[in-house]
């Protein structure tokens, strides 16, 4: 299942979900106010500053109808850090080379977000989830590992990822069957641990940097058989290009219908 990726922007209001709550009655603590003015009051660079330097959470725990505010704010920055201006661009605009300044920004902000989720009640009110599903394929590891630790604070002692939406949870699992699935290992003749190690490439089997794919495509105009389409390219490795600029070229080569990449 592919991710959309001309997602028009949502509504401020609708990082937090307005149509499953009532407006909170209960006083926002006082620390809780001081930390949500401060960050509300930040430009992007700023936000960054105050972000690094909350490490622990020091302020009580409230509802995250509170919130509301800076997780706009937020949303809005996960959204420039997601949303492709075309629709066969793979890359993230977060992974561009010249955007380290807002990946900073962006896993500071998961991060915080983490700790907020952990201290607040009614995190089912978060709706930016279409957000952090896309992120799971950026090609930073260490993004893809915050996005996770926070869908791991959601799930802690909730329901929160039973009760999103059924084409959201459905884009969720596909994209954590995509992380988890079997990479072939030792039956190509390589293991994890070979991977994470500084060896010569003629250590590892040929099979361990060729692209084979096999896939079925329809003719659903002509009412023709499945036809079966094969990508194959030797020496992957040796490409002088991004893994997103070399997925956009097979999709674009190869006309991969859109149910079929990953």
């Amino acid at each position: 299942m592919k991710i959309d990726r001309t997602k028009s922007k949502k509504s401020s209001s609708e990082v937090i979900d307005r149509t499953k709550s009532k407006k909170s009655s209960s006083e926002v603590p006082a620390d809780c106010k001081s930390l949500i003015d401060k960050l509300k009051a930040c430009n992007e660079n700023e936000l960054l500053e105050e972000l690094k330097n909350i490490k622990s959470w020091n302020c009580g725990k409230c509802e995250l109808y509170h919130w509301i505010d800076v997780l706009d704010i937020f949303d809005s920055i996960l959204e420039s850090c997601c949303l492709r201006v075309d629709e066969n661009q793979w890359s993230l605009p977060v992974d561009e080379p010249n955007n380290e300044k807002k990946k900073e920004l962006l896993m500071n902000i998961i991060m915080f977000t983490a700790l907020l989720i952990e201290h607040s009640f009614s995190r089912h009110l978060y709706n930016s989830m279409e957000y952090l599903i896309t992120l799971l394929s950026s090609r930073d590891m260490q993004v893809v590992l915050a996005v996770l630790n926070l869908l791991y604070v959601f799930s802690k002692r909730s329901n929160f990822i039973s009760r999103i939406n059924t084409e959201k949870r459905q884009a969720l699992l596909t994209r954590l069957t995509y992380l988890a699935e079997n990479w072939g290992g030792k039956e190509n003749g390589f293991g994890l641990a070979e991977c994470c190690q500084d060896l010569a490439m003629s250590s590892f089997p040929v099979s361990a940097t060729t692209l084979h794919f096999e896939y079925f495509s329809e003719d659903t105009t002509n009412k023709k058989p499945n036809a079966l389409n094969v990508i194959h390219v030797d020496n992957i490795d040796q490409m002088d290009k991004s893994l997103a600029q070399v997925m956009e070229e097979m999709i674009e080569t190869f006309k991969v219908p859109t149910d079929k990449q990953m």
